[in-house]
């Protein structure tokens, strides 16, 4: 069997989000890229996989190496998948005991409260459509809403007007629609960014931010483009939620909450950014040294 034919049953079985299907079709694709056909159950071998996640490792992507998270990814993914083949007995032979790739514990990065000013207002002078809407409308709204609610960009594109009420102030984000589909989250909105979405309110079940491109991951190559032009360093989209967490955080409210998070520690390690949040460093507690009078170094000549 396929693993694209077992992953097809998988989804449905697992109830997948459609997300997540994409992110494994993507590990096949890799998968098949390296053994050089589609694969199939046959492939699933200790040493064929192992071989894999090194060659993986090596690989570039657009110049750049192919970060330990995407490698473990894949790793967990096929993994995944591979032992639920065996418990459906689609697959036979023992599952491999692959070494876990080491997990790197990033520094969380997001835009400062200046570089969301510019990029909203960079937003405000796009010309052209964006899902039928005007582009200024849709970028300057929807960074606005991200930056208020520190929402993930793919739960804000699946927002609908019945869920928004501008009279209130308040957005619901339906639990259907939002990364472990496990509870709702309702936040506040700006009431200059409630006017602004008036302007363009749709029916009950329109998407507030539909995107029309034949490819969805143009989106980012958008936002690249709109840094540029505003002069801000590019982040991902997760960064302005990062930004959003981060803030609320330094006022002293409850960023874990903010975001939807079950654990502060996911808040503190992968979201909470440094740059924003330690108004102090080590350096305020530190006691000064004496060193003498300050001296003029003279360099040594050979």
């Amino acid at each position: 069997m396929k693993l694209t034919e077992a992953l097809s049953r998988y989804v449905v079985i697992q109830d997948l989000s459609a997300r997540s299907e994409v992110l494994y079709r993507h590990s096949i694709a890799k998968f098949a890229e390296f053994i050089g056909h589609e694969p199939t159950a046959d492939d699933l071998t200790s040493m064929r996989v192992a071989e894999f996640l090194r060659w993986r490792a090596t690989n570039t992507r657009a110049g750049k190496p192919i970060s330990p998270d995407s490698v473990s990814k894949d790793r967990s993914q096929i993994l995944a998948l591979w032992r639920w083949m065996r418990e459906e007995d689609l697959t036979v032979g023992k599952m491999p005991r692959l070494k876990r790739r080491p997990k790197i514990a990033r520094t969380p990065r997001a835009y400062t409260s200046q570089d969301i000013g510019r990029l909203i207002v960079q937003a405000r002078k796009r010309h052209g459509r964006t899902g039928g809407l005007p582009s200024a409308w849709w970028w300057s709204s929807i960074l606005y809403a991200q930056w208020c609610c520190g929402a993930r960009i793919g739960e804000l594109m699946q927002l609908r007007w019945r869920n928004v009420d501008l009279v209130a102030g308040r957005v619901l984000f339906e639990a259907d629609t939002r990364k472990g589909r496990r509870a709702d989250i309702s936040h506040a909105l700006p009431a200059d960014l409630c006017r602004q979405l008036e302007e363009h309110r749709g029916g009950p079940d329109d998407l507030v931010w539909p995107w029309d491109r034949k490819q969805p991951t143009s989106i980012y190559q958008s936002l690249r483009s709109l840094c540029r032009t505003a002069g801000v360093a590019y982040l991902p989209f997760h960064a302005v939620r990062k930004s959003s967490a981060s803030y609320v955080h330094a006022g002293g409210g409850d960023a874990t909450a903010h975001l939807g998070h079950h654990s502060t520690e996911m808040t503190r390690t992968h979201y909470l950014a440094p740059a924003i949040t330690q108004t102090r460093s080590a350096l305020d507690y530190l006691p000064a040294l004496d060193l003498g009078e300050e001296a003029e170094f003279v360099p040594e000549v050979e």
